[in-house]
């Protein structure tokens, strides 16, 4: 991988105007109750995580108002600061307040596949509570941990983003990693769907199947002021395992921002279902079956991958940090469109 710095230096935006957020400026990033519609980690995080390349570049640690109906806290629904803490401390005093959809409308940042890199950009700006790193410890998983990721749900029908993964599917990878590391004593099984925790107990005794029970899915209606926590606390505890297995779900995804050594592969396609690939699952390495049952699976489950997608541009194909979501002219299509339907 070319050197971060050498890279740092090509990615970010060139600025249209100074006064655009300069650094002598204080900003609160703001969202509308109505802004942020799907996923704690698939839109919320992702969404915020894009934009820190130009904030990092202009040397703003501006304030958070982020909300969410599906995953804020309290009368006001804040998700950010909440379910994630600020890494620093904001400057005191009155602050201008700064949508994040308009920021985003011109300043965006494409993420790429150097994970420590993009760990360090994270945590120089948010960092997990201390009340998630306790319930973890609590829980306190052995080393010898496969993580296993099973997202049920909308994500078995959402067929322009992956391919359906069935519990059995799913299993069968799990088996392939403890026959091909040994030292695997444990299965921590993050999923919401209850069937496959049953299967897991009775395919893989006696070993132990760590499961923290069900939890209400993000677009059920359900209030759920644990919702997020749960969320995060299954990612942390994803990133403490020795080996992780996961479907399409930006949350086990993030486990290697948390911890970019963990290795973590994906058992079925991240397809180019929009301009980029999906951030951060489509960089999350393929399992490689090597049996021929194996490898009949992966071929059904990794049909449409964007790594064999001939529509997908070379620049994203490359190792990178972060680099330019849009040329200068989509940028400004991009702001433009975003002023007219404002």
């Amino acid at each position: 991988m070319a050197s971060r710095d050498r890279l740092c230096s090509i990615c970010y935006h060139p600025l249209v105007k100074a006064s655009a957020m300069t650094g002598s400026t204080s900003r609160t990033i703001t969202t509308e109750l109505h802004d942020l519609e799907e996923g704690l980690f698939g839109q919320i995080v992702l969404w915020v995580f894009e934009v820190l390349p130009f904030l990092e570049k202009q040397g703003q640690r501006p304030q958070w108002r982020i909300r969410s109906r599906l995953y804020g806290r309290g009368p006001d629904q804040v998700v950010l600061p909440g379910v994630f803490d600020l890494a620093y401390e904001p400057a005191p005093g009155p602050s201008q307040p700064q949508s994040l959809l308009a920021l985003r409308s011109q300043r965006l940042s494409a993420l790429g596949n150097d994970w420590q890199g993009l760990h360090d950009l994270w945590h120089r700006f948010f960092k997990v509570p201390d009340r998630i790193h306790a319930r973890a410890d609590a829980i306190g998983l052995p080393s010898g941990t496969l993580g296993v990721h099973y997202r049920g749900t909308d994500k078995n029908l959402a067929l322009q983003d992956t391919n359906t993964v069935t519990p059995q599917d799913m299993l069968d990878a799990a088996a392939e990693a403890l026959s091909r590391y040994p030292h695997l004593q444990c299965i921590f099984l993050a999923t919401d769907e209850v069937e496959i925790v049953a299967l897991a107990r009775a395919r893989f005794a006696p070993l132990t199947v760590v499961n923290l029970g069900g939890v209400s899915y993000h677009k059920s209606g359900v209030a759920d002021e644990d919702r997020a926590d749960r969320a995060l606390l299954d990612c942390v505890l994803l990133s403490r395992c020795a080996v992780v297995l996961k479907c399409s779900s930006a949350l086990s995804g993030f486990a290697k921002i948390l911890r970019p050594e963990l290795p973590v592969f994906r058992v079925a396609a991240s397809k180019f279902f929009y301009d980029v690939p999906y951030f951060p699952d489509a960089y999350v390495p393929r399992w490689e079956a090597t049996t021929p049952e194996g490898q009949r699976r992966s071929q059904r489950l990794f049909d449409g991958d964007w790594l064999d997608d001939r529509r997908v541009p070379r620049r994203f194909r490359r190792d990178f940090m972060v680099q330019p979501r849009y040329r200068w002219l989509q940028r400004w299509a991009r702001r433009l469109h975003f002023l007219l339907s404002a």
